[in-house]
């Protein structure tokens, strides 16, 4: 099976508008998640768009993203995760938040996050935190806490 392919798949299909582009886009998703390397955490990111039609198929998406912290580890499959971030600007923003909401909400892995983060390139750091800061202001009730942890724990 050839990645470039199964990507490209993915993202002629990512907007959903009809049953074939839904199968198409679920067995590219299958497809690559078989090929079992979490470099390709990168070319299903390239599958979000905020313009699709169908969220449930996205948060499939987002499923099999998750599955590779069980397969590779936590640590390794989120590095990769904040590494495909700059591929999803500016079509996907609203994909990245629910990802990175994802992460918030669950503690070990946003204190792995922090360790990623934390060695990550400058722009990949600015992003995170201007999208975390983005993600408190709108709800700061529910997010304020782990932001605020979060950002403290950035070398």
């Amino acid at each position: 099976m050839d990645i470039n392919i199964e990507a490209k798949k993915l993202k002629d299909n990512r907007l959903l508008k009809t049953e074939e582009e839904i199968r198409n886009f679920e067995q590219a998703v299958e497809n690559i998640i078989s090929m079992k390397d979490v470099n390709n955490i990168k070319y299903l990111c390239l599958g979000f768009d905020d313009s699709t039609e169908h969220d449930e198929v996205m948060f499939g998406l987002i499923h099999a993203i998750e599955s590779y912290d069980k397969m590779f580890g936590a640590e390794e499959a989120l590095a990769k995760l904040a590494e495909a971030i700059p591929d999803m600007y500016p079509h996907a923003k609203e994909w990245v938040k629910v990802l990175h909401k994802r992460i918030l909400n669950d503690a070990p892995s946003r204190k792995i996050y922090v360790k990623v983060i934390s060695n990550s390139d400058s722009s990949i750091k600015k992003t995170v935190i201007d999208l975390f800061s983005d993600i408190m202001e709108k709800n700061p009730s529910k997010f304020e806490m782990a932001v605020n942890e979060f950002l403290a724990g950035l070398n």
